[in-house]
């Protein structure tokens, strides 16, 4: 049997792949696996925006019918002319899947975009049995029904995600991952060691004397950083919060938070509001935090977290994590290893005030041990291989 995979993999024209400039857990997730893939030697074909850059991956190739990301910082365009085009792009992107598939076929299809009405057309061109769908944050229960009627393979990121979609047939659990050998690790927070720095912000704190905290993210209740900064206030460390609020579809529920919870308790002292942080600046601000806050669904109880790649990428740089006790959080932090889960806000007080009995190392070695993208692609490759033979 060949070893060699002929892979499809449907991402969404909403951000580059990879973003190197900003936000876009999604799409830095869908790199690291391409990456993955194409060490294995398979043959890949990605479907995304035309300012995504895989040049350095000789086996993978894009196919784009958006020359640029719709929701890249810029891009300003009217919702209803970025529909137009994302409808347009999905279109194209089956027809040149099927062109492909006539001529030499497909073994798996991936999907890796949050949208069933494109899940529905895939089926109906090539069957449910070659279609691997990666679930993303498919909340609402009617669209998961509907995804259950299709019969797909779905993932979950971790055990709290599949539950979240109980009712789906065959979903298996591959436990998200990043590149954890691409984040730099230290073993020492901003004030205890003297390495050289880049962000003027991380210089003015350590010419002040003092450590931080850090979130990281998009920016709404459902991230929670009313109470990232009420704590860090309280524990009396400066915080930094790096990110933006990501509304789409005409809403400004997540402005409309940034501007009433976050910006008028902005004083670029005590709360430092970064904005987006690239790839190169978030690392830096990771490596060097005392810790990162992530109350993901405290303050907004209707949302359960997936999974939450920057918690991992705190890790992967030996930054402890203090998370709220929801969602994936319970497979990520282990309590008193390399972090800390609470439950109330007092709990979260405590948990911050606690950080310096972690030991950084060990934050680490979990995300090596257990967050490492070589690992998921390798589960994931055993899964396409078992979908093809079982076809033959």
């Amino acid at each position: 049997m060949d070893d060699r995979l002929r892979i499809g993999v449907v991402g969404t024209p909403s951000y580059p792949i990879p973003p190197f400039n900003g936000y876009g857990g999604t799409q830095r997730g869908i790199y690291d696996f391409l990456v993955g893939l194409n060490k294995r030697g398979h043959e890949i074909h990605l479907f995304g925006p035309g300012d995504s850059d895989v040049s350095g991956l000789e086996n993978v190739t894009l196919h784009s019918y958006v020359p640029v990301s719709l929701w890249a910082s810029g891009n300003d365009q009217s919702l209803a002319v970025k529909k137009e085009l994302r409808d347009e792009h999905f279109r194209r992107t089956i027809d040149e899947l099927s062109r492909m598939d006539r001529e030499n076929p497909l073994d798996i299809i991936n999907l890796r975009a949050d949208n069933v009405e494109l899940l529905g057309e895939l089926v109906k061109r090539f069957g449910s049995q070659r279609i691997v769908y990666s679930l993303h944050n498919v909340r609402n229960q009617a669209t998961v029904e509907k995804v259950n009627r299709l019969g797909v393979t779905s993932i979950a990121h971790c055990r709290s995600h599949k539950h979240e979609h109980a009712d789906l047939p065959n979903i298996h659990v591959i436990t998200y991952g990043i590149d954890v050998g691409a984040y730099p690790y230290s073993s020492d927070t901003l004030l205890e060691n003297d390495d050289s720095l880049s962000l003027s912000v991380l210089r003015d704190l350590r010419e002040r004397g003092t450590d931080y905290l850090i979130n990281l993210g998009a920016i709404g209740k459902h991230k929670g950083q009313k109470t990232c900064i009420r704590v860090a206030r309280e524990v009396g460390l400066p915080i930094i919060l790096a990110g933006t609020p990501q509304d789409r579809d005409g809403t400004t529920q997540f402005r409309d938070y940034h501007e009433r919870e976050v910006l008028p308790e902005v004083d670029g002292t005590e709360v430092i509001y970064f904005g987006n942080a690239n790839e190169e600046e978030k690392k830096e601000l990771l490596r060097h935090s005392r810790g990162f806050l992530f109350p993901s669904g405290y303050e907004d109880n209707t949302w359960t977290e997936p999974f939450g790649r920057a918690p991992v990428e705190a890790l992967a740089c030996g930054t402890p994590v203090v998370a709220y006790r929801k969602g994936s959080m319970e497979e990520v932090i282990f309590d008193g290893f390399n972090g800390f889960l609470f439950e109330d806000y007092d709990g979260a007080l405590d948990a911050v005030s606690s950080l310096s009995r972690i030991e950084r190392a060990h934050v680490l070695s979990t995300a090596e041990s257990k967050f490492d993208s070589d690992r998921v692609v390798g589960e994931y490759e055993q899964l396409f291989f078992n979908i093809r033979d079982s076809r033959v």
